[in-house]
């Protein structure tokens, strides 16, 4: 599996994410909240793109695909700041994610909560992070790039309260 794509990239950005695991467990890709789970991976992999593009990391998304008839397939997003990587028949996506650890090894960081795949990681010495804290980090990102039903706050009087405005408002007039 060829990890490196147009424009080269440093191995210590890459950020590996369990696809079927992270759906199962955020209510935001959730498939009654999507509408089924090819509606909740395309969202996963939307997410990741905005994520590339802010963090200016390289993500590798990898779902399960044991059951299905094609050989493993890997799909480049992006000019290859993201992949999306489907396992091979009789292949599990642990299984791939185990050979890409050891590949990058303490260069990346593993988003699952997979428990085993936890101790994998830290055995090999990759940083491993729960699906919520990369719900954290799509919340980090600028409002733009996030869902527009969420509201916006870009300005600050919005993030602050009436008492403070009021106080800032009397120090305004005052330097007058």
């Amino acid at each position: 599996m060829k990890l490196g794509g147009s424009g080269g990239g440093d191995l210590a950005s890459y950020l590996i994410l369990d696809g079927y695991n992270v759906i199962g467990a955020l209510d935001r890709y959730g498939p009654a909240t999507t509408g089924g789970l090819e509606e909740s991976r395309k969202l996963l992999i939307n997410d990741t793109l905005k994520a590339a593009g802010w963090t200016g990391r390289r993500i590798i998304v990898v779902f399960d695909a044991q059951g299905g008839p094609d050989p493993e397939r890997t799909e480049p997003r992006a000019g290859g700041v993201v992949r999306v990587i489907y396992s091979a028949p009789g292949e599990s996506a642990d299984d791939v994610i185990e050979r890409l650890l050891g590949s990058l090894g303490a260069s990346a960081t593993l988003y699952t909560g997979d428990f085993a795949l936890q101790r994998t990681a830290l055995a090999r010495g990759v940083s491993r992070a729960t699906p919520r804290e990369f719900c954290d980090l799509l919340d980090e990102l600028p409002a733009v790039t996030r869902n527009p039903d969420a509201p916006r706050r870009s300005r600050i009087a919005d993030r602050l309260s009436p008492e403070t405005l009021r106080k800032l408002e009397e120090i305004r007039r005052q330097a007058k």
